[in-house]
This record gives C-alpha cells, structure tokens and sequence, in this order.
C-alpha cells in the first residue's frame, strides 16, 4: 500500500510539474507572438496564480509535499510573472531575496526534520536517505540525491575516520584481502593520469566536448574513491538480532537472524555475490526472500530457492 500511495503521488507531481512547464512555455511563447498588454497580463496571471492553484491541487492536497512548500513556490511563481507582465521588472530584487530565503529556510526545516527522524541510525547512508525522504517524497528522487551526498561524504570525508561500530555489534572486514577495494583505488589513479591526455586531444577536435567529458572523468574519480573508503568504512555487522551485510555504499542486505536458514563455507554456488570480482569464502541461506539496496534506489529481490549471498573472509 505504502508503496503504490508513493508511486501515485510521484505521478501526480510530474503531472503538475509537466503542467507548470506547459503554461510557462505558453506564456513566453504567447508574450513574444502577441504583443498586446491584456495578454501579458493574462499570461502573468496563469503563471504566478495557476500553477500554483496545480501545485495545491496535485501535491500539496494529496499529501505528496506538505503545505509549507507552498511559500517558496509563490515566491518563485511571482518571481517568474514579472518577466511576462509589462512594468513590474522593478519587483524582482525583492521577489528574489524574498525567493532564496523561503528556499533555503524550508530546505533547512526539511533537512532538520529527516535528520531527526534519523537520529536512531548511526550509518551515514541509511541517515542520509531518511533525511532525504524527509525532503523529497518522491522515492525515486529522494535515494538519487541521498546517493550523490553519500558519494561526496564518502570521497571528501575526513580522511583517517574509523569504521562506527554500534555497540553490541561484531564487525568483519571485506577490504583488506579482497580485490575490490584495491580495484578502485587502481581505476580512480588511472582516471586522474588520463584526464590530462584525453581533454588535450579533444580540445584539438571540439572545445565543447573537452570540458564535459573532463568533468565526467573528474566525477569518475569521486566516485571511485568513495567506493574505495567506503569499503573499508562500512564493514559487515553482526549484531544478536540483525545481520547488515554491506558492501560499501554498493549495496546493503539487512536480514534478521531469524531468517537465516544456513551459513556454511563455499563460494562456488551463488546467485547474489558481495563483493563482486572476489573468492568467496561464506554461503548464507535464507528462509524468505530478501531485498538487497544498491545506490540510486536500486533493489534486487531473489526467490529464496535461488538465493546465495556470498561474503569473502575478512581480516
């Protein structure tokens, strides 16, 4: 139920935000062709009263973002209205500070909110991605920007940080004699030597395609960074209650100990194999189905008669 509530109210803000790009679209288009002053006003109206009177119709009234937001929607909506109407450019310096600061305080009050919600989960990526659908109620959108803050948190993070290990919990190790970690911190040294060469060759061929796909290496680099550390910063738990077998911010597996049918050494049966490109060493068998979570809002959901979850000794 709670799944299919999000899915609808995720279609009801892209309704709205398809909507809103369509008046505003009308309106540019409309103020360029006819040049009439009952028409720019017109044009003025639909953009800073209608799209917001669809903003609380198909989100606001559904639940999917709470009423608050309606603050810096207006703000931006009559922000917006004075580059139609004729004779009101005089207003934005105060519509925009008015704008930016209801953004920013609603954004801090959403963040304040997850944070709180979070404040039982000591894992940076699991408090991450509550705070994020505290800020965003769209699942999708929510675990997308809930990824990117992990990466960046775990790329620039303060180097020498010890792996948090809750209280009660035993922790095993999947970085030191595997080859993931390694991998990754071999990739991001190769990507940071290429960067130079490549962008000089493009630039030879297109400026403007030098600079995006540097930029793309550049994030290439993060990103395989944070992959790197985070393998060693989040290792496997075992608590008395709770299995998290975690393998990096790559991917999460929480199973109760209740639903652990088996847990014998082997490595060669698998469907579910963390980390990837390395010898396991462990097989566990479930009882039920379980649902592993990748970045991005990526799940992978195994029927138990297939299931094998492969963990490769630690130190």
């Amino acid at each position: 139920m709670t799944a299919r509530r999000e899915g609808w109210g995720g279609l009801r803000f892209g309704v709205w935000l398809a909507a809103a790009i369509g008046v505003n679209a009308v309106a540019f288009l409309a103020t360029r062709l006819v040049h009439r002053q009952a028409v720019a006003f017109g044009c003025a109206f639909d953009v800073a009263v209608t799209v917001p009177a669809l903003y609380y119709w198909l989100v606001v009234r559904a639940g999917v973002l709470p009423a608050v937001s309606m603050i810096p929607l207006c703000l931006l909506a009559l922000l917006r209205a004075t580059f139609v109407a004729p004779g009101v450019a005089w207003t934005r310096p105060a519509l925009a500070a008015g704008a930016e600061l209801a953004v920013i305080a609603y954004l801090v009050l959403r963040v304040r909110r997850g944070l709180h919600a979070a404040a039982g989960e000591s894992d940076i990526v699991e408090r991450l991605t509550l705070a994020a659908r505290e800020l965003i109620r769209l699942p999708v959108a929510a675990a997308i920007v809930a990824s990117e803050i992990a990466v960046a948190w775990y790329a620039f993070g303060p180097w020498g940080r010890k792996p948090h290990i809750p209280d009660g919990a035993r922790a095993f190790t999947i970085h030191r004699k595997t080859i993931p970690g390694a991998l990754f911190w071999a990739l991001a040294g190769l990507s940071v030597m290429e960067a130079a060469p490549v962008h000089m060759l493009l630039r030879q061929w297109s400026r403007v395609a030098a600079w995006p796909v540097t930029a793309l290496s550049a994030y290439a680099t993060v990103w395989m960074v944070a992959v790197a550390r985070s393998l060693a910063l989040r290792p496997i738990l075992l608590r008395d209650d709770e299995l998290t077998v975690r393998c990096g911010i790559l991917w999460t597996l929480r199973v109760p100990r209740r639903e652990i049918a088996s847990a014998r050494r082997g490595g060669f049966e698998r469907v579910f194999h963390l980390p990837p490109a390395s010898q396991p060493n462990v097989v566990l068998e479930f009882l039920h189905p379980v649902e592993a979570r990748a970045l991005y809002g990526i799940e992978r959901r195994v029927p138990v008669s297939l299931w094998r979850s492969t963990i490769p000794k630690g130190s």
